[in-house]
């Protein structure tokens, strides 16, 4: 066992342990250290701790990582392969030692890097910190830092701070250090991840560095510089470019929620808090109790009365109207007016609360076991929900042959999904042989929606009793009673869906019966060309109220040129972020993919890659006929649309969402492991790839051969 200072140029002791020796040798502040070189002995128990006290008397808790030769370089940052303990007692070193050194032969380091591979391990205090940080330093010497609150989870809010090149900060000046012995190690321009903690007494101290993608250059995603908001791109409900009729309804809600701002940048949607407008505040005791006593019989009212325009006594959509949508009587004023209502009472009401609820339990679990609701994935297990209702409908349709009156049943209940969040894509109800064709599918499936539901509720309690059984007194009862509410705010999260869904078909139809009014006269040349006119032109007083009359002029080549806008769009990457008015982009580091794990294991499977939701040529019908026993689905994001494919899926795999979104709600709902918001997994992962998904740690491994083409 060596000290830090002795592992400079120590090539046994790893890039990451190596260069944080350099560092510290160079004078920046980083935690003194200890390395076990891969083929030492495993000391005893009274040498470990008489060495760590040695190390820092005062020190309580320390954090065990891995160091091993194959990680942290360029192009290969085999980030989350290896395992690393953090808030370790001095007794307990020993077996965290134990625990990073076998993770060096664990399924998905044999995958990512061709079989074993031998593990340092770095031993440090734990730093005090009052915040955390990650800072990018880019090939052009500008700094880009983000910092949280230690105590928060990872998905909180974060303080974006930027430094030119030319500051001098602390932070600047250390990162700059450990930028140069970055630099030194390659001939290529490089560039550089660090991860630092602030303490109490604002001191900077340096925990982590390694190289990193060089930043993107793109200016067709700045904003002006006096933008002072970090924009997030919404990858989880739009990852496609918006059509002109979609930005327009981003434009028409823009004033409902005064701490949200929303702009469609390059046509992709982005959004930003606004810290100098107060959030509401917020309860989560009454969420469901309140959706359904109050919100949902508001919503239903503003709905019905619009609804009977287009719909059959049945419930499902006019066959006359789908023949004929110029006989919609749909106004564009009031389809608005219902979308702007439903919008305020989620964004501006139950959304927060949900979010509370989140906070709340994550809390919990956090100040009594120090782990975050993220690890804790089966508690929100068997959800059930609209979702499971919907999935359950299509199995039993399927299962019946689908008979014309079933699938009008079905249609009248669910006909409004659509395969995205945007007017301009068809509802289930306008495409009644593609409904039947994914039911037939989905029936064909070993696994009930039914059985599979049973399944996971029993994986919840199961999971629940564990916890419990870890818990003192007073911290059960705590999450006995708020775990209930939490799981009844994520069932409201899934049946607000609807109500959303229902929402965006008055807009659709209002537009398509105005679509094919203009189609009439002259004025466009296809009615849903009316989708791709920019709002300002396709709502105009005299456009609604004189579209049935003769017109000289043709609206077809603006609406063309704006399409064609939006199809260069799609072929640009969009920043997942711009802050401060400078996109950033994720890059691809390596095969190694991570994100938010719903648990559930580790699986192999070969990947079905979907790269945009509103793709005519690749349907959930088309991608459904593509499913195998073993295709891990690949995918911007799962909105609840798309349920049906995760039902024939072997595991999920998504560039967008969280421990608490639809699509990790769906994923254990069917009990398979999926690894959310990887934020490039469509960019990198092609169709037919061998990959390993590790739902628990939240992993997905790329392997270099492709399992078939």
């Amino acid at each position: 066992m060596l000290a830090l200072g002795d592992c400079t140029a120590l090539a046994e002791a790893g890039p990451k342990a190596m260069r944080l020796a350099q560092a510290r040798a160079l004078g920046v502040t980083v935690p003194d250290g200890l390395v076990l070189l891969a083929d030492d002995p495993l000391p005893s128990q009274d040498v470990l701790v008489a060495a760590l006290s040695k190390l820092d008397p005062d020190a309580q808790r320390f954090v065990v990582r891995s160091s091993a030769q194959a990680e942290d370089r360029a192009g290969q940052s085999a980030a989350g392969l290896f395992h690393s303990v953090t808030n370790v007692s001095a007794h307990d070193v020993q077996s965290a030692i134990e625990a990073v050194r076998q993770s060096g032969s664990s399924d998905l380091v044999s995958v990512a890097l061709g079989g074993p591979v031998p593990v340092a391990v770095l031993i440090q205090p734990q730093v005090p910190a009052m915040r955390l940080g990650v800072l990018y330093r880019s090939q052009h010497g500008d700094l880009r830092c983000e910092e949280r609150d230690a105590e928060t989870p990872e998905w909180s809010d974060v303080t974006v701070t930027r430094y030119a090149a030319a500051e001098h900060s602390p932070l600047s000046v250390g990162a700059t250090a450990l930028f140069e012995l970055l630099a030194k190690e390659s001939t290529a321009p490089v560039a550089m991840y660090a991860e630092y903690a602030v303490t109490a007494s604002g001191q900077i101290v340096f925990l982590q560095a390694r190289p990193a993608p060089a930043q993107r250059d793109d200016e067709d995603f700045a904003l002006p510089t006096d933008t002072a908001l970090t924009y997030v791109l919404d990858q989880e409900h739009n990852p496609d470019p918006l059509s002109s009729a979609q930005q327009g309804l981003v434009d028409v809600v823009a004033d409902l929620v005064p701490w949200l701002r929303q702009r469609a940048v390059c046509g992709y949607l982005y959004w930003a808090v606004d810290p100098n407008s107060k959030r509401p505040t917020t309860s989560v005791c009454h969420t469901r109790e309140t959706f359904h006593s109050s919100i949902l019989p508001t919503c239903e009212a503003l709905l019905i009365p619009l609804e009977r325009r287009i719909l059959a006594n049945d419930g499902a959509l006019s066959d006359e109207l789908l023949a004929d949508p110029s006989r919609c009587e749909l106004t564009l004023p009031d389809a608005i007016h219902v979308y702007r209502s439903i919008y305020r009472q989620y964004v501006g009401q139950l959304g927060p609360a949900i979010k509370h609820a989140r906070a709340q339990l994550d809390a919990l679990l956090h100040s009594q076991l120090g782990e975050p609701l993220s690890a804790h994935g089966a508690l929100l297990s068997g959800i059930g929900g609209a979702q499971t209702d919907r999935v359950s409908l299509l199995w039993q349709l399927g299962r019946d042959g689908c008979p014309p009156e079933s699938l009008r049943r079905f249609l009248a209940r669910f006909g409004a999904f659509s395969s995205c969040w945007d007017v301009l894509s068809p509802c289930d109800d306008e495409q009644p042989h593609a409904v039947r064709e994914y039911a037939q599918h989905l029936a064909r499936l070993p696994s009930t929606p039914s059985i599979s539901h049973a399944l996971s509720l029993a994986h919840y309690h199961d999971a629940l009793q564990k916890l419990l059984d870890r818990l003192p007194r007073l911290a059960k009862e705590a999450l006995k009673s708020l775990l209930p509410l939490v799981r009844d705010a994520m069932v409201v999260a899934e049946d607000d869906d609807l109500l959303f869904f229902r929402a965006q078909r008055l807009v659709r139809w209002a537009l398509l019966g105005l679509g094919a009014r203009l189609h009439q006269t002259g004025r466009i040349d296809h009615p849903t060309l009316i989708f791709d006119l920019p709002w300002h032109t396709s709502s105009r007083t005299d456009l609604l109220q004189h579209a049935d009359r003769p017109d000289p002029t043709n609206l077809s080549t603006l609406a063309e040129h704006e399409r064609s806008l939006r199809i260069q769009a799609k072929r640009k990457i969009p920043p997942g972020r711009i802050a401060l008015g400078r996109p950033e982009w994720t890059l691809p580091d390596g095969q190694t993919l991570s994100g938010t794990g719903t648990g559930a294991g580790v699986v192999a499977g070969v990947a079905l890659v979907v790269p945009s939701l509103d793709d005519p040529n690749q349907t959930l019908a088309s991608v459904m006929k593509q499913l195998t026993p073993e295709t891990i689905l690949v995918l911007p994001t799962l909105l609840p649309s798309w349920a049906p494919a995760v039902w024939g899926a072997l595991a999920v795999v998504t560039d967008s969402g969280g421990a608490l979104s639809h699509g990790a709600i769906l994923a254990r709902e069917r009990g398979i492991p999926a690894v959310l918001g990887t934020r490039i997994g469509t960019q990198v992962i092609a169709s037919g790839q061998a990959l390993l998904v590790d739902g628990q740690r939240g992993l997905v491994v790329q392997s270099l051969r492709r399992a078939h083409t």
